[in-house]
């Protein structure tokens, strides 16, 4: 495929055409496929392309979802080249369970499926890279795993299973007193020091002791 096909493939849609599937609570942008085959009719020629549906059925896995497989042909300067996509619909029921209609879910399987597939020839991949950037955007946003507290937490929980109701209220008052009436830490929010503190009165209200002291050698 020359350079100058693949950058006429792979231009931007104009905004217009451009749709928005909310997913995951993020908001994902995609062609309709419509535009897709147009594109693939303007660029490569209408006699030029071929798609051929290999495969489309009800998931054996997830029966709730069709998947589909279509394979696209396209004649480019002599050359023909074949690029397989896989794409898939989750059926739409009513609340009473019925299914609203199952041969639209099958038509907007093999749809995405034709869409992946011309995707590797360029058609909205920059909306695919985007959502990557997305996604590596989220991952780079959230805290780094502090393996330390995890351990803590989890030594934390485990003295917590063994208290009762009333011991669990003695923690909570020396918690509120230590940190100055703080909201209880979570998983998310706790540092080593909290963790520490709530350990060791764990240990102390479950002897019943006053305090707790490091031992040291004499």
């Amino acid at each position: 495929m020359s350079n100058e096909i693949f950058s006429q493939l792979s231009e931007p849609f104009p905004r217009e055409v451009e749709r928005q599937l909310k997913k995951g609570g993020a908001s994902l942008t995609y062609i309709p496929v419509s535009e897709v085959i147009t594109r693939l009719n303007k660029v490569i020629g209408i006699g030029n392309w071929s798609s051929e549906i290999l495969m489309c059925e009800r998931d054996k896995t997830d029966n709730d979802f069709i998947v589909a497989h279509v394979r696209l042909v396209v004649s480019i300067d002599g050359s023909t080249v074949t690029k397989d996509g896989f794409g898939g619909q989750k059926i739409k029921r009513t609340k009473t369970g019925e299914i609203v209609d199952l041969g639209d879910e099958f038509k907007g399987a093999v749809s995405d499926a034709l869409k992946k597939a011309a995707q590797q020839l360029g058609v909205g991949l920059y909306l695919a890279r985007s959502d990557e950037a997305l996604a590596i955007e989220e991952e780079e946003s959230r805290p780094p795993v502090n393996e330390e507290v995890i351990r803590l937490w989890t030594t934390f929980l485990t003295h917590t299973k063994e208290m009762n109701a009333e011991q669990k209220n003695e923690l909570g008052e020396a918690w509120s007193a230590w940190s100055d009436g703080s909201p209880k830490p979570t998983l998310d929010t706790a540092t080593t020091e909290d963790l520490d503190f709530l350990i060791a009165e764990c240990v102390r209200i479950s002897m019943g002791a006053t305090s707790v002291e490091d031992a040291t050698d004499e």
